[in-house]
């Protein structure tokens, strides 16, 4: 791991602040003052994390370059979820602030962790269909968002029941957070280094931000939680390591995948998880009209959203399968021209191996036929030069050696023609029109 020039500088300012949390959270009593700073913590490193992030989309490109854009954005998300909340607390002395929209943009900034690790940008073959896996990464926001919505949001915003809120919000997250963690997991074992290590240590980012979610629902529980506290740590960490990760950049290069039909085997599990995402809401909604002691504008604000979201994902999937059938197409054209192809490729070489196989019969026989029309025309001299041949008979000798010249210009002739037909011609081959 190398890092460049203006990361270092990030990382050892990281390094200060993170440092500096620990002193305050060790010696420095709460207040609100102290509570702003807990705040401006976590924002202050998410700066500093994306910046240095942003330092590997110069010196990468193609696939690991939208990795790195993606990972920066599910930073940027998180830093917009902590400013949500600096206003929340800023805000709580005077009047009460919804913590919604910081919950909402903290949840989202998770999926594009998912979607930039469903790059596969280790793979030096998994930069294609990026159509399709934009609509993937859309299809997984928006099925994210309804499980957020369906547990978390209508305790909030009708009913303002934080007891309720809070264990639902935290569980969701708790099972993104453990969703990231086995993909790494898997990721690591798999992977050679540097990919590994790099792997090995994103993973013990997230598990700190489980572990520092944890921490927060069961301080938040018994109202031991106050920010700028050790309850924050786990969570700086992580955001810590983000910045020392962003080093890696320069090291991370895609290495050809030594599995045949990787990429056709990820859209087959991918397409598999998007119709399992689209039966979970039916099933989660079927289970939820069982649940005891829901109020009626809960379960009716679950059950709207529920029918608006398979609308809006059933849509998607649709969208994608049209996509899908769309390259199909494509590819049983091309599949079928490429037969035609094939077809005209193999007349031409069989036209040129019969062409061949006469310009070697035809070589043959010329030759066979020189040899005894070299020995007439030159007996036929031999008997011009002979005195006592008659008139007639020396007419007839020199008539010899004319029908003789023409023979050996026919035979020429052929053998000249027959060299221009056996030449190789050239080979129609059409370019593939999906390269």
């Amino acid at each position: 791991m190398k890092f460049l020039p203006r990361q270092k500088i990030y990382f050892v300012i990281a390094t200060f602040v993170f440092l500096l949390h620990l002193v305050v959270a060790a010696f420095a009593r709460t207040s609100f003052a102290l509570t702003l700073f807990g705040d401006t913590t976590p924002c202050l490193l998410l700066i500093l994390a994306s910046l240095a992030l942003r330092e590997n989309f110069r010196c990468t490109d193609g696939i690991l370059s939208l990795f790195w854009k993606l990972f920066a954005g599910g930073v940027a998300l998180i830093l917009v979820s902590q400013i949500c909340w600096f206003y929340f607390d800023w805000t709580s002395r005077y009047s009460v602030q919804s913590p919604v929209p910081g919950d909402a943009f903290f949840l989202l900034a998770h999926v594009f962790f998912l979607s930039a690790l469903a790059l596969r940008p280790h793979s030096a073959s998994a930069g294609r269909d990026l159509r399709i896996r934009s609509l993937d990464f859309v299809l997984l926001s928006l099925w994210w968002l309804s499980l957020f919505g369906y547990f978390s949001l209508p305790w909030q915003i009708l009913r303002h029941d934080l007891s309720h809120y809070n264990p639902s919000f935290y569980l969701l997250t708790l099972f993104q957070h453990l969703v990231i963690i086995g993909a790494l997991a898997v990721l690591s074992v798999r992977k050679p280094s540097p990919w590994r290590s790099f792997y090995l240590l994103l993973l013990l980012a997230f598990a700190s931000i489980a572990v520092g979610n944890v921490l927060l629902s069961t301080g938040t529980d018994k109202n031991t939680y106050y920010s700028r506290s050790y309850f924050d740590t786990p969570f700086l960490l992580a955001i810590y390591l983000f910045t020392f990760l962003a080093g890696f950049g320069p090291a991370l290069q895609p290495r050809e995948d030594s599995t045949p039909n990787r990429e056709l085997m990820q859209s087959v599990w991918t397409a598999r998880f998007a119709m399992l995402a689209i039966l979970s809401l039916p099933l989660i909604a079927l289970l939820g009209f069982y649940e005891k002691e829901v109020p009626p504008d809960v379960a009716n604000f679950r059950l709207r959203l529920v029918f608006g979201a398979m609308f809006l994902l059933g849509a998607l999937v649709y969208w994608k399968l049209s996509l899908v059938a769309r390259e199909l197409v494509d590819l049983v054209r091309l599949k079928s021209d490429s037969i035609e192809t094939l077809k005209t490729v193999q007349q031409q070489v069989t036209h040129s191996e019969k062409l061949v196989a006469l310009g070697r019969l035809a070589a043959g026989a010329a030759h066979e036929i020189s040899n005894p029309l070299t020995a007439i025309l030159g007996y036929s001299e031999l008997l011009t030069d002979v005195p006592s041949l008659s008139p007639e008979d020396r007419a007839n000798a020199q008539l010899i050696q004319q029908q003789v010249h023409h023979a050996q210009a026919a035979v020429n002739s052929l053998r000249s023609s027959l060299r221009q037909n056996a030449s190789p011609a050239p080979l129609l081959v059409e370019k593939n029109p999906l390269s």
